[in-house]
């Protein structure tokens, strides 16, 4: 049996197991597929205005840090799509770890730990869904454009 979303979709995760190796998208290749995700919303119609330009911005912010996240921490990008729905770009990247995602305390002046803190604000909603295989996780971030 398959996850579902709260909104009763399927998990987007691959039929099969995750990729044997991690996937080899760069950071540069993942924003641009958010990038054409949030223009989706727009109907492309997006001029190129203060607001468009940081809505890209924190779109592809979010995408950036669960990326290296997966990288960093939970072993890999093993799964990765984002696509725009009802006025909404939803992120998901999965990886190995079946660890779910926290902010550690930090004093506001140590660098980094900030990512997950930075995912949350900038999402209406994220979601950790550990695969029933147990292969992993996939968290899928949902993002407001319209």
């Amino acid at each position: 049996m398959r996850p579902e979303h709260s909104d009763g979709r399927e998990v987007s995760c691959p039929p099969t197991p995750f990729a044997a190796a991690p996937l080899t998208l760069s950071g540069a290749e993942t924003r641009e597929v958010v990038r054409h995700a949030v223009l989706a919303c727009l109907n492309g119609d997006a001029p190129e205005t203060p607001a468009t330009r940081n809505l890209l911005a924190e779109a592809q912010l979010v995408c950036s840090e669960l990326v290296s996240n997966a990288r960093r921490h939970g072993g890999g990008l093993y799964w990765f799509e984002a696509h725009a729905r009802n006025g909404l770009v939803v992120i998901e990247v999965g990886d190995r770890s079946t660890r779910t995602p926290r902010s550690p305390r930090r004093d506001a002046t140590e660098p980094g730990g900030f990512g997950w803190e930075l995912v949350r604000r900038l999402s209406e909603r994220v979601e950790v869904t550990v695969r029933p295989d147990g292969a992993g996780k996939i968290i899928r971030a949902v993002i407001r454009v319209v």
